[in-house]
């Protein structure tokens, strides 16, 4: 009778360790994105309340912060999804397209202020990138990179 109580006690303990686990690691997966988006909203209100003047910067830093916003919605989803399906693939997609939609945003803001030769490069290598990251994602996608 004392050894089938003190399994069961045993197993108790396991089951509370266990679930205090998996809420510790709820919450830090949760603070992996939390986090960073509450940093990213103080930093977007700070810079609107800077340039409340400027329509335009402010614009961009709205433009900015839903796209990384719905970039971080895209990666849950796409590896929250079955491996193999097709909604994996649209989310592998929309993905491709935010990076590049980001890349390209922060392109045109840099090279509005830059001289001209170097704007040129900055573009090239925005091109090189966006084709280099299409061509291995999605023609090559399971090579190793």
């Amino acid at each position: 009778m004392a050894t089938k109580t003190t399994e069961l006690g045993i197993l108790e303990k396991q089951k509370d360790q266990d679930d205090s686990t998996t809420i510790l690691n709820l919450i830090i997966s949760c603070m992996g994105s939390v986090l960073p988006m509450a940093i990213l909203i103080l930093q977007s209100m700070m810079a609107i309340h800077r340039s409340r003047n400027n329509g335009i910067i402010i614009s961009f830093i709205v433009f900015v912060d839903v796209v990384i916003a719905l970039l971080f919605c895209s990666i849950n989803a796409h590896e929250k999804a079955p491996v193999g399906s097709k909604q994996r693939e649209k989310h592998k997609i929309f993905i491709w397209f935010l990076a590049t939609l980001l890349n390209v945003g922060f392109a045109y803001r840099v090279t509005m202020m830059m001289p001209f030769v170097l704007a040129l490069v900055l573009w090239a290598l925005v091109a090189v990138t966006t084709v280099g990251t299409f061509h291995l994602y999605f023609l090559r996608p399971d090579e190793k990179v």
